[in-house]
């Protein structure tokens, strides 16, 4: 199996700056040409009942995370490095209501993703529900940290009942130009069919295992939890 990366986008909510136009932002997107080798964008927006996974009690999710996956981390880079992709993403922006708005808060980061086989996936990615978890420092140690949690932690992840994916991103290193780096030391998502599998899910006894197996964790900051419906988007579609 090909290494796949990821390009990941998070805009975060500010309370000054102008958020994006979810209809405008799609339309941009999908005007974008398509790298070689990829499979579009995945847009990313709060599940509208996320309230209900209060278990983790981490506050408002983000605004919009937009992904383009690829096997070519250079191409990646080059989306990263240029001006199509990211004057996109701030077009689709509702214009400042006054010259002391903020600008968007976007942030970015190239991902090495590494998948954990599950009992019952669905193909392509299909499942429209995404758990998606970020680990923040302070770390000692990035790169033993994240080696020490995709090796731990996945095969635990992939125990949960109905889970359809199992996927982590590794940070590359790569730094954007123009936008704030993505700060997470290891990004994980846990995939399923709907808000009821995740929540039912949670109520199995893997969930302790999963809470045993974080104690072990080299030290890290935080993390945060957020429900998140996942969309395909096609360039030219």
């Amino acid at each position: 199996m090909k290494t796949e990366h990821a390009l990941v986008f998070t805009c975060e909510r500010k309370a000054r700056a102008p958020l994006p136009d979810a209809g405008r932002l799609c339309e941009v997107l999908r005007s974008l040409p398509a790298l070689e080798g990829d499979r579009g964008f995945d847009l990313f927006v709060p599940h509208p009942e996320h309230e209900r996974l209060a278990l983790f009690g981490d506050g408002e999710p983000p605004f919009v995370i937009v992904e383009c996956r690829g096997e070519d981390p250079q191409a990646l880079r080059q989306w990263l490095d240029g001006s199509a992709l990211r004057d996109a993403l701030l077009q689709a922006c509702a214009p400042a209501a006054d010259a002391a708005a903020e600008a968007p808060q976007w942030r970015a980061g190239i991902f090495r993703v590494e998948r954990e086989p599950v009992p019952s996936p669905r193909d392509d990615g299909a499942a429209p529900l995404s758990l998606v978890v970020h680990y923040y420092g302070p770390v000692d140690d990035p790169a033993r940290f994240a080696a020490y949690y995709v090796a731990n932690h996945p095969p635990i992840l992939a125990r949960l009942p109905a889970v359809r994916e199992v996927l982590c991103y590794v940070p590359t290193g790569a730094v954007p130009r123009m936008l704030p780096v993505d700060a997470t030391v290891i990004r994980n998502e846990v995939r399923f069919d709907s808000m009821d599998a995740l929540l039912a899910s949670l109520r199995s006894p893997v969930l302790a295992d999963l809470r045993a197996d974080t104690k072990t964790f080299p030290r890290f900051g935080r993390s945060t939890h957020y429900p998140m419906l996942r969309r395909r988007l096609v360039p030219g579609g």
